[in-house]
């Protein structure tokens, strides 16, 4: 096949990354008499093969070059810089179960992470446990096999099913290679810990008939503590609970009682003004676990014939991630020393309020494991105007285990107090040693071990169809018809303690035994007319097929859906292209919101009721903080789910000004309605003020709350829209090359009703809804020299307390992060790198006004590491 100039120019815009490529009509190539065909290339947002770049979907292109620019060194921060990313991402932390400590995902417009589909080549990657296999990890993806990072910015279901609301992540990996590679590198924050190794090898081997590439990673991070951040000597730090080391009693009328000695002698205690001994949770938590992980990625394709290929895809990752919290406050039923207890001191029932700090923290090890093979064969056929196809078959596995330590069976510890045997308010006179370590003897006897493993399975059969339909001199015709069939199993369970609710310190209850079976059939057409105009379409039709074990008994679900999309985009001129492309959005419940049992939560909010209306806050100042305090809650699946739906909208403009220089313009609009949200704790609670009572909330006698019920329901809706502007300019100079490229996003709005009967809401601008983020990267090159200057934008959010209905929070100001590096690359084919990101060392801001809990900032947005150095060693051979 001749390669065309056209061709060509694709190919190098593929390859480099330049902004747009724009310009490239039917008529353009009807021009191009050398050419007798024009090779085509798979460009996300469309399964139809093509020759440009730019067409009606809205693609940003990040390449590895890029990826190198920025100073990030996996493809969880890449994905979480992209102003696409609107609210940032979650990166997995502490104190999070299913798994969710150990795992990265994106979230494309604020939507959520399980409204972005994210591919690799092309092809779903398997979910997590803690989405439900819902959400992809983009951590597990070795950044040395990864070629291009192509973002759809548009929502794509009637192309790629339901998961790809928000739009589409598509991670190309490098498949033509030959040699060895050989990288390391390594960051250093400088703040304590946070450390990070990373060692790759990759390989390639070419014959005329084929290749193949391995590439293998290891990496190693080592755990950034809570402490090491956040100032605990501040007279605005505030991360104290009631539940104690030393444990604080109460008893009727509200009085405390505590040992004053021990709260004056234990660590990270600190008497309060309302008569407890507190405790200091947030100065022994890690906020990033230690981790390591090790992965391997294989591409492979061989030439049977000349016009059939074999071609496949292995990979395998396993990571372990050792997370740690505060030790267990024993709050999922607190324990009773009844008046006749002979270690109770003060003759009447007390209602304890402890914490097995004296056992030990609870560290968490999270093991997860996955496993993806691809294998199909493509091939082509010169019957009429010439036809592609292929079919494929992929099996993926993931697998998560968890081992939760030092938690505490509460029926067990309340059985070990009742025998008296126990001295909790040191009513002996003991020392501090001998009752610390008769406290732990005790919190041992009622020890837990909490497990938890979750596994998904996927088996998918797939294959298409495609071919030039009409090809005459006035226009084209292209159309793709293909189908899918994908069959999963999804299981995810507790130990049935901890399942049972009797266990303090872990979750548990959220057990799901379920299989779907996923049924797709879809079709594509896209016409290239005359003037530069070309129109495509496409329709799509998804049958959910579900069961799951809901423990009463066997329930199943069934939807289907045919979703269509429309595209236009008109080559004005050779330079300038406008488009637009709607189209319509289905997502089908996961098995998790679905058929999950109850889970144990435990969420922050402040009782308005009874710390403000009936008076109580002076009482009891921790229970009544500004910022709340966490309540336990259960929530759970429903199988009575309907899917959701929307639409989305996009329209814009790519101008080529000149050669080196280009812009793009771009308008979204997305709307989803029935989506799947649990009654929020903060609507319970004002139900309850407003209607008097509400069953969902359970208080005690002495009314505060003791437990709250939520489960999913089909009950929000969601309007967000806003403008995207990328710019790409390079110059040639007699010393050197320079490249200068920028993205910005702006959120007009984002208008939520999170719930039925709820105002609509628009949070665009406020804390932790910035409505601007950007970033922009200078490079410059000369001879073997290389340097660039990386720059992250978030805008400034208002506080909120008007909109909130409080007064404690504070405006967030805008913010700048700025990356550099330097680069060598010597004459024995290898390459040197050294950086620094957050070169002055922003901090991260902070919401609170007046004080501040210890993990109050955006670990989702904003960098909290501080000033990091990083070198980086490449070598070929």
């Amino acid at each position: 096949m001749l390669n065309s100039k056209i061709a060509k120019s694709v190919r190098l815009a593929l390859v480099f990354g330049a902004a747009s490529t724009a310009g490239i009509s039917a008529t353009a190539m009807a021009a191009e008499e050398s050419a007798d065909e024009v090779e085509r290339i798979e460009v996300t947002g469309s399964r139809i093969k093509q020759v440009d770049m730019e067409t009606a979907a809205p693609v940003t292109v990040i390449t590895a070059a890029d990826i190198q620019l920025s100073g990030e060194a996996s493809v969880a921060d890449v994905l979480n810089n992209s102003s696409v990313n609107s609210f940032g991402s979650w990166r997995g932390m502490s104190g999070y179960g299913s798994g969710g400590a150990a795992t990265s995902n994106v979230n494309m417009r604020g939507l959520g992470a399980n409204y972005t589909l994210v591919l690799l080549d092309g092809r779903r990657m398997p979910g997590t446990s803690s989405s439900s296999g819902a959400a992809a990890d983009t951590s597990r993806i070795p950044m040395a096999i990864v070629e291009r990072i192509e973002i759809l910015r548009n929502g794509a279901s009637a192309v790629y099913g339901s998961d790809a609301v928000a739009g589409v992540i598509n991670i190309i990996t490098k498949k033509d290679f030959n040699g060895v590679s050989l990288t390391y590198d390594t960051e250093l924050p400088s703040i304590d810990g946070g450390d990070t190794n990373r060692f790759s090898v990759s390989s390639g081997f070419a014959t005329d008939k084929g290749n193949i590439t391995l590439t293998y990673e290891h990496s190693k991070a080592d755990a950034v503590f809570d402490r090491d951040i956040w100032e605990l000597d501040s007279p605005d730090y505030g991360a104290f609970s009631g539940y104690s080391s030393v444990p604080n009693g109460q008893g009727k009328d509200s009085k405390n009682w505590y040992s004053a000695d021990f709260c004056d002698q234990a660590e990270n205690v600190v008497p309060s003004g309302d008569g407890r001994c507190l405790y200091s949770y947030g100065a022994v938590t890690k906020l990033f676990a230690d981790t390591e992980q090790d992965s391997i990625l294989s591409n492979f394709n061989y030439s049977i014939t000349d016009n059939i290929t074999f071609r496949g895809r292995a990979s395998a990752s396993m990571s372990k991630t050792d997370a740690r919290y505060a030790g267990t406050p024993v709050s999922t039923s607190k324990p009773v020393m009844s008046a006749d207890n002979p270690m109770n001191p003060f003759g009447e029932d007390v209602t304890l309020s402890m914490r097995s700090a004296n056992l030990g923290n609870r560290d968490t090890r999270v093991e997860i494991s996955n496993i993806d093979f691809v294998g199909g064969l493509v091939g082509f056929s010169d019957l009429g105007n010439g036809i592609d196809w292929e079919i494929n078959a992929q099996r993926s596995r993931s697998n998560t285990e968890s081992f939760n330590q030092n938690l505490i069976n509460d029926p067990l510890l309340q059985t070990i107090i009742n025998t008296g045997e126990y001295d909790i308010f040191n009513t002996s006179g003991m020392d501090f040693a001998t009752w610390d370590a008769q406290m732990a003897e005790m919190y041992a006897g009622a020890a837990h071990m909490g497990t938890y493993k979750a596994e998904f399975e996927s088996t998918q059969f797939d294959g298409l169809v495609s071919t030039t339909l009409i090809d005459n001199s006035s226009w084209q015709l292209a159309g793709v018809v293909g189908a899918e069939f994908e069959n999963i199993e999804f299981t995810q369970y507790s130990d049935p303690l901890s399942a049972s609710g009797n266990v303090s310190g872990g979750s548990g209850g959220d057990d799901v035994f379920a299989e779907r079976d996923r049924t797709s059939a879809y079709v594509e057409l896209q016409a290239a007319f005359p003037f530069g105009l070309d129109l495509n379409a496409a329709m799509r039709y998804d049958e959910y097929d579900q069961e799951g074990d809901v423990g009463a008994q066997v329930v199943s679900g069934k939807f289907d859906e045919v979703t269509t999309q429309f595209g236009a985009a008109w080559r004005v001129t050779d330079d300038w292209i406008l488009r637009a492309s709607w189209g319509e959005s289905f997502r089908a419940p996961n098995m998790g919101e679905m058929f999950s049992s109850q889970a144990l939560s435990f969420e922050t909010e402040y009782d308005t009721l009874w710390c403000d209306i009936q008076g109580n806050a002076a009482s009891d100042t921790v229970y009544c903080a500004p910022s709340g305090i966490q309540h336990k809650t259960w929530f759970g699946g429903n199988p009575d789910l309907k899917p959701e739906s929307g639409e989305s909208l996009t329209m814009g403009t790519v101008w080529n000004v000149t050669d080196n220089f280009s812009m793009e313009l771009s308008y979204y609009d997305v709307e989803l309605e029935n989506r799947i949200a649990s009654i929020s704790t903060a609507r319970l609670l004002s139900d309850e003020i407003e209607n008097g009572s509400n069953p969902a909330v359970i208080r005690d006698a002495e009314g505060k709350i003791d437990v709250m019920y939520s489960f999913d329901q089909n009950q929000a809706s969601l309007e967000t829209s806003g403008f995207d502007f990328k710019t790409h300019y390079s110059m040639e100079t007699g010393f050197g090359d320079f490249g200068l490229r920028g993205e910005a996003s702006y959120v007009r709005d984002y208008v939520e009703i999170t719930e039925k009967g709820a105002e609509p809401f628009d949070s665009a601008g406020l804390q932790d809804y910035p409505e601007w983020r950007g970033n922009m990267t200078l490079d410059w090159s000369y001879e073997n020299f290389g340097a660039a200057w990386s720059t992250y934008y978030i805008g400034k959010q208002e506080s909120g307390n008007e909109e909130y209905n409080v007064t404690y929070l504070k405006a967030v100001p805008s913010y700048f992060k700025h990356n550099v590096q330097v680069s060598y690359n010597h004459d024995w084919n290898g390459k040197v790198t050294l950086g620094v990101n957050n070169v002055f060392d922003r901090e991260a801001p902070k919401w609170y006004d007046g004080f501040y809990d210890y993990r109050d900032a955006s670990t989702a947005l904003y960098d909290v590491l501080g000033r990091t150095v990083f070198i980086k060693v490449e070598q070929s051979f």
